[in-house]
């Protein structure tokens, strides 16, 4: 980033309003079932890969949620905004489709300088690892069809997965190719949205199997156009924020042996949206300028493209199994930001008469993965060990078009700049569990990673020049320790010890032109956290009554922020936070047709010291996160007219929370109100289709997601996300 524009990036905020709260759903993936399934589905029995081996959830010594993919169906799920409020200690802050910031446990400044919750495909990890990319507000948002079940994992996953996993991770992963059986499967689906547009969607797969039932193919493609909601009173407007998502993947599964499988996989999506998510608030006031789903800039189009490549490779040795993960994606973002709320009065205090301001992105990244691991087990002991290595080149232009009073272009360059960088990183790790005794089982495990990254700055104009290129590199060891103990065949207990971190790296200065010294710090440290947490979860032996809690403590060390040294804007380190909180959910099946679940999480994250960078003393809260979140959960299965049915319901409540820090110079502070969500949704099976319908918000509950306060300091608005407005919508579904 440009030095003037990394000076300002708080006041800017990249288009990227976020902020949110999350709310609480089933942590042991339970999902509605129709009256002929219940008793044959136990709870907790749903099959995760969280620690790179299979497993059940309800005996992984973590906490985690696993969102099945016939529970997203049934609420309608379509993107990650969707799924966002149905994870106990989750945020989701957004501005629309593929503008996204995730972060677990209050691991978040705010608009965070890099990604705190790693994403992963399958077994491949998305997106850049440095702060130089915009990856931790370019969350992949994947269109949720075809999807077998989404994992998230609570607290760090530095040991297993690397860099920028120290909140959790989320992980999609797909439905693999079945050699078995030909199938398939047919969605459709309308949806209307108060003050809103229509949406509506189709998707369609296919699985066949080939070569005698050694392979397997299968293809699918989804489309879905979101109507928005957000009317801009400036250009005339309405629905601003409506968008578009479609793709497809290609998937081929060979198991020419036993002992051999080759899983190859192409997948692609788009995203086009119009405009933003936000409308513009009245800081003197805390009310709309206009109305609560009304903005006024100008257009703020977002588009990407995203590609990704990966082959999955296993081969059976008898006592040691080898797993090979190749993979190269391409993600080219464009997107636009109307600054002149900030810009034009900042300029016209140097003389420049301006009409408006926008910030214009272009932002690529190519990235290479390669993985390889063996796992094994001998006697009391098993084991994983292996190596990891991604090469990541990103690209970054950023230009600020202008206009005059008349609206006339401005006749003078304000800024262009080409931000090319490069991130090499490789890595070894390993674990290995203790199987004690019967009941008891000690793990631990360590990740040595080493990295190298180049940063330049090439640029023009009247708020930036050229600098010369940068470098860093780095090594980091994170850690991981647990214990597990079966207090019955149904019953676990587990205490965990784990680390994580956020690479460091160069920072973009100009040199002294006397000394020849940087003018500020050149460089900047990893960020790093310790957790420490115990957890319980147990079930009774028919599943139809089970518990999963758990309590954590993090110390959160060298924050990596967005600070001024000697004028210069750069990436620092500065304080430290302290996190605390816990995670329960109830889930109850008195007759085997009903689902009954409560979800609790408790959240208290601070400054454990001052951070005057971040205008925070110590016991600030850090933004975006609500100290309690609640669902409460209802599903009946039934039969009607001889015909499979079910009916739910599921209440979210999430508290207030703050937006900034309180002597932020930059952002300055504004508290987001509680708010608590009604959904409905019922289904019917008639003919082989499957009828749901949904309604989201039931009651219109108009409650704020995020605030970007930014633009208010120069007497702009304040940039507020609402929740999404009341949603009714019906899906058809057809699988053969």
């Amino acid at each position: 980033m440009t030095n003037v524009c990394r000076n300002h990036r708080k006041l800017l905020g990249l288009a990227t309003l976020m902020a949110s709260s999350a709310l609480v759903s089933a942590g042991l993936g339970v999902t509605p079932v129709r009256a002929q399934d219940a008793a044959a589905t136990v709870v907790g029995d749903v099959i995760v890969t969280a620690q790179k081996r299979e497993e059940r959830a309800s005996e992984t010594p973590l906490s985690l949620s696993v969102l099945t993919g016939e529970g997203l169906q049934a609420g309608g799920a379509l993107q990650l905004s969707d799924i966002a409020a149905t994870v106990p200690s989750l945020s989701f802050t957004s501005n629309g489709v593929g503008q996204g910031q995730v972060n677990l446990r209050g691991v978040t400044t705010g608009l965070n300088v890099g990604s705190t919750v790693g994403i992963y495909v399958d077994e491949v990890p998305y997106g850049s690892s440095t702060s130089f990319a915009a990856a931790a507000q370019l969350a992949l948002d994947v269109g949720l069809f075809d999807i077998d079940r989404v994992e998230i994992l609570r607290g760090p996953q530095g040991t297993l997965y690397g860099a920028s996993t120290m909140g959790g991770l989320l992980k999609y992963v797909t439905q693999a190719p079945d050699p078995a059986r030909f199938s398939g499967g047919l969605r459709t689906g309308v949806s209307t949205t108060a003050h809103g547009g229509v949406g509506y969607d189709a998707a369609g797969s296919v699985n066949a199997p080939f070569a005698d039932g050694a392979a397997a193919v299968r293809v699918n493609g989804f489309y879905t156009h979101d109507g928005g909601f957000i009317d801009n009173v400036q250009t005339g407007d309405d629905d601003v924020n409506q968008s578009d998502v479609y793709g497809g993947r290609v998937d081929l599964l060979f198991n020419p042996t036993d002992a051999l499988s080759v899983r190859l996989t192409a997948f692609a999506q788009e995203i086009d949206r119009d405009g933003s998510g936000a409308s513009d608030f009245n800081p003197a006031t805390n009310r709309p300028v206009d109305g609560e789903y009304d903005q006024r800039r100008f257009d703020e189009p977002f588009e990407q493209s995203f590609r990704l490549a990966s082959a999955v490779v296993g081969y059976d040795f008898g006592p040691v199994q080898l797993t090979s993960v190749t993979s190269y994606q391409t993600s080219d973002v464009d997107y636009v930001t109307d600054v002149s709320a900030l810009y034009v009065p900042l300029l016209g205090g140097f003389g420049l008469s301006l009409g408006s301001t926008l910030l214009v992105k272009e932002v690529d990244t190519d990235k290479f993965t390669q993985e390889a691991r063996l796992a094994g087990s001998a006697g009391a002991f098993d084991w994983i060990v292996g190596g990891f290595y991604t090469r990541e080149e990103s690209f970054q232009l950023q230009t600020l078009p202008a206009t005059d009073p008349t609206g006339a272009p401005f006749p003078l360059n304000l800024l262009r700049a080409e931000l090319p960088s490069l991130y090499e990183e490789t890595a070894a790790f390993g674990t290995v569990t203790w199987h004690v005794t019967d009941r008891l089982d000690l793990s631990g495990g360590l990740r040595y990673a080493a990295n190298e990254q180049t940063y330049e700055q090439n640029a023009s104009g009247l708020l930036g020049g050229p600098a010369p290129k940068r470098s860093s590199d780095e090594d980091v060891t994170t850690y991981l320790a647990n214990a597990r103990y079966r207090v019955a065949d149904n019953a676990i207990v587990y205490a965990r010890y784990a680390t994580g971190y956020r690479p460091g790296g160069p920072n973009m200065v100009l040199n002294d032109p006397v000394t020849g010294d940087p003018l500020a710090p050149p460089t900047f440290d990893a960020d790093s956290l310790d957790s420490y947490e115990v957890g319980y979860k147990a079930s009774t032996p028919d599943g139809r009554f089970s518990i999963d809690a758990s309590a954590y403590y993090i110390d959160w060390q060298d924050l990596q922020i967005v600070a001024l040294r000697n004028g210069v804007g750069v990436v620092a380190n500065a304080g430290s936070a302290a996190i605390k909180g816990g995670e329960l959910t109830l889930t109850a099946r008195p007759v085997p047709a009903l689902t009954l679940v409560g979800s609790l999480a408790l959240t208290d994250a601070e400054l454990a010291e001052d951070a005057p960078d971040l205008g925070g003393r110590k016991g600030a809260s850090l933004p975006d996160t609500p100290d309690v979140t609640v669902a409460l959960s209802a599903d009946y299965g039934f039969s009607f007219k001889g015909r499979d049915a079910d009916i739910g319901a599921t209440l979210r409540h999430v508290g207030d929370r703050v937006a900034s820090f309180d002597q932020s110079p930059g952002t300055p502070q504004h508290q987001l109100p509680d708010y608590t969500t009604l959904d409905l949704r019922a289904g019917l099976d008639f003919g082989g289709v499957r009828a749901q319908l949904y309604v989201r918000n039931l009651f219109d509950t108009f409650g704020e997601l995020s605030a970007l306060t930014s633009f208010s300091v120069a007497g702009g608005p304040i940039q507020v996300t609402p929740v999404r407005p009341r949603t009714m919508g019906l899906t058809l579904t057809k699988r053969f």
